[in-house]
């Protein structure tokens, strides 16, 4: 036992130091008016690591596996896997078709060292989604020792209306969190991802706060050099206005 132990932690080693950075992981949520939507899943491996990722791989560590509770789930109507390649990585995917998403995650969801939970209020649902690798079963060895600037994991949640968001506010229905990997699984952070979010479609002209943020500090700037000018011109004329005096 202890040497099929050691073979596998060897084999997950290895795994890592082929890979370090190549790796893209991809979640997309997407929600429809009614409470249904889609929940997709996508791994990214770059294309020349891509056979020795496949070989290597610990069982019970591939997608399907780890979404295999998901999969079986009565809210989940219909399941598709793809495998293509793109932009230089070749992708295996396992799409989701859920009737109802506040059904599907009114429980806390575990996919190895993530947990999604989904509540709901007065027509509110409250999107969590914690990355805690610490108190997860996944161990992976030698972790401190890859690179892993370039490894990066996306989350997408798009739905009819986000109401208040901790990631970044793409438009009305869309919030997409980037999360560093590196900070993840070597620095041990726990990683929270939050988002509000309504079925009633948002109504008005969205601008987002990044795009909005520039002009309202060009705004102020202006507004500072116009306010300086006037002082400078009120008081040239208030100068002006006295005219020279006589000393006798």
């Amino acid at each position: 036992m202890k040497k099929r132990r050691l073979l596998l932690i060897l084999i997950t080693l290895l795994v890592l130091l082929a890979l370090s950075s190549c790796v893209k992981l991809e979640q997309d949520m997407a929600v429809h008016e009614d409470g249904s939507g889609v929940l997709r899943f996508a791994l990214g491996v770059e294309a020349e690591s891509y056979t020795l990722f496949q070989e290597q791989l610990p069982e019970g560590m591939d997608l399907e596996s780890l979404l295999a509770t998901l999969m079986q789930d009565e809210n989940v109507t219909e399941v598709t896997t793809d495998n293509y390649e793109a932009g230089g990585r070749v992708w295996d995917v396992v799409e989701l078709q859920v009737a109802d998403f506040a059904a599907l995650l009114a429980e806390d969801r575990r996919i190895g060292p993530l947990v999604i939970t989904l509540d709901e209020s007065e027509g509110v649902y409250a999107f969590e989604e914690v990355l805690d690798l610490e108190n997860s079963t996944m161990s992976i060895p030698g972790i401190h020792l890859m690179d892993l600037a370039g490894a990066g994991y996306t989350v997408r949640l798009n739905t009819p209306q986000i109401i208040t968001t901790n990631g970044l506010r793409a438009d009305a229905g869309l919030s997409t969190w980037d999360v560093s990997l590196g900070d993840l699984l070597q620095g041990g952070e726990t990683i929270v991802l939050e988002a509000d979010y309504s079925l009633e479609p948002y109504e008005g002209n969205f601008i987002p706060w990044e795009t909005f943020f520039p002009y309202v500090m060009i705004g102020f700037l202006g507004l500072g050099v116009l306010a300086i000018l006037v002082v400078i011109v009120v008081n040239t004329r208030k100068k002006s206005d006295q005219g020279d005096k006589i000393k006798f």
